[in-house]
Order: structure tokens, then sequence, then C-alpha cells
């Protein structure tokens, strides 16, 4: 589930300075959006659901989880 955030974060970001062509500090106040824009493109159902089919905890089972 991070790793998706984490890259979808790192392009926001990439792309926040390549727009500012490096001129603009990032402050504070830039975090937020860059951060809701990475989460609103990581975080979907299908990616959740594939992370904890991934781990065997859901679909449910009990062979991997006992």
């Amino acid at each position: 589930l991070f790793k998706p955030l984490l890259l979808a974060y790192l392009k926001a970001l990439t792309n926040y300075l390549h727009r500012a062509q490096g001129l603009l500090p990032v402050k504070k106040g830039d975090f937020f959006p860059l951060f809701w824009e990475a989460w609103t493109t990581s975080f979907k159902k299908e990616t959740i659901l594939k992370s904890f089919k991934a781990t065997s905890i859901w679909p449910c089972n009990t062979k991997v989880i006992l």
C-alpha cells in the first residue's frame, strides 16, 4: 500500500519542482496538496484489494493465517 503512495508522492513532487523550474522551495503549505494528489492516485480500491490479496489476508485464507 505504501510503496505506490511513495512513488506517487515522488512523481507529484518532481512535477511541482519541474513546473517551478527549481526556483521555488517546498514549504509546509505545499506539502498537503502534493500529498493529497499522491493519495488520491495511489489509494484506489483495486490497489488496496491487490495488496491484501498479496499478503493472503483477504480473501480469508485460514491455512496461511493459522
